[in-house]
């Protein structure tokens, strides 16, 4: 089986009815609550999560040395909004986010981009506490971030949620500001 075809029957893409299908990215680094903030988006408007470090488990190869991981996900990403569902990318955009702004730009979608913050000390107590089945990124990964990836200009975020207060809260301000919640059906196709 082609790796296309097995990463879709894995990963299956779901037939959506946002007539306006978005994208959000995280100006964050690691620790900082993307997931978190991810999974209580997608409850409250029904948006599919992407998630870098599950690939990276699912191809059992957390190098990425051939890139298979960003191939694989702009595929999945494409099929999701081609197919009306509005998709949380729960990544670093941070992470050579010129270059990324650019694919973003060229595929035609409306992004939001949201700003994560926390205080040093909780994004550290959080990773030392971390148990997570994906990700292996610890507060050594986020110091190096910290010191080597440039945030995204400010003009590009859209919203800022500072993850230390009540998450669900802010993200019901986000929703109800940008008014982007739509029914949705996830009907595998």
């Amino acid at each position: 089986m082609e790796i296309k075809e097995k990463f879709l029957h894995d990963f299956p893409i779901f037939e959506g009815v946002k007539k306006e299908p978005y994208i959000i990215l995280f100006d964050a680094y690691t620790g900082q609550g993307k997931s978190y903030v991810s999974k209580i988006l997608s409850e409250l408007d029904h948006s599919i999560i992407l998630n870098n470090d599950e690939i990276r488990k699912w191809l059992n190869d957390y190098s990425d040395k051939g890139n298979i991981k960003n191939e694989l996900q702009r595929y999945r990403l494409e099929l999701l909004l081609k197919n009306g569902n509005s998709v949380i990318m729960d990544s670093c955009f941070c992470h050579n986010w010129k270059e990324k702004k650019k694919y973003y730009d060229s595929l035609g979608f409306h992004y939001y981009t949201i700003r994560l913050i926390c205080d040093e000390e909780i994004v550290k107590k959080r990773l030392d506490n971390r148990v997570d089945e994906y990700s292996i990124a610890d507060y050594h990964d986020y110091l190096w971030m910290k010191e080597n990836v440039s945030r995204v200009d400010d003009e590009l975020i859209d919203y800022e949620i500072n993850t230390e207060n009540n998450v669900e809260i802010q993200v019901k301000e986000f929703i109800k500001k940008y008014h982007i919640i739509e029914e949705d059906s996830n009907k595998s196709i």
